[in-house]
């Protein structure tokens, strides 16, 4: 699927706590070193109560949403709100690199996450996916790991 050279990323992750926030920096670095331009929710629109509504926010990722080209999606978490996310955008045929850096040796990934995108096991496969992508402009769905793919 062509999706251009210089896509605009949509980061979809939970960060709710040290360890997720750890992963959403993670990404967001490895993104920047490929020089895409990205939306995270975490940096864009948090939820402040007395603030903003839960209305208020989904209306702001909607639009955002609708304005990427590739979601790069952190499945570690297993968060509603990031899977909320990545079925917006299989549904406008936006493709998704899911990240699952948790998987352990012969775990089982959601077979309907594995058939709507690609799957990076480490931060070294995703920075090899988004270098491809931005070389060729293509995005192919694939498993970017060496292991093989167990699905549940």
């Amino acid at each position: 699927m062509m999706i251009g050279k210089n896509p605009y990323v949509y980061l979809a992750g939970p960060f709710f706590n040290s360890q997720q926030i750890k992963q959403v920096e993670e990404t967001k670095c490895i993104l920047e070193h490929r020089g895409l331009k990205y939306f995270s929710p975490k940096d864009e629109c948090l939820f402040k109560p007395g603030v903003t509504t839960p209305e208020g926010i989904l209306t702001e990722n909607i639009a955002a949403l609708n304005c990427t080209n590739l979601l790069v999606c952190i499945t570690d978490g297993k968060d509603p709100g990031t899977f909320f996310e990545a079925g917006w955008c299989y549904a406008m045929g936006i493709p998704i690199v899911y990240i699952w850096l948790t998987g352990e040796p012969g775990q089982k990934f959601n077979l309907v996450l594995a058939a709507s995108g690609s799957v990076v096991r480490s931060y070294h496969e995703l920075d090899k996916a988004l270098y491809e992508i931005r070389e060729t402009g293509v995005f192919n769905r694939r498993n970017w790991g060496s292991e093989e793919m167990h699905y549940e």
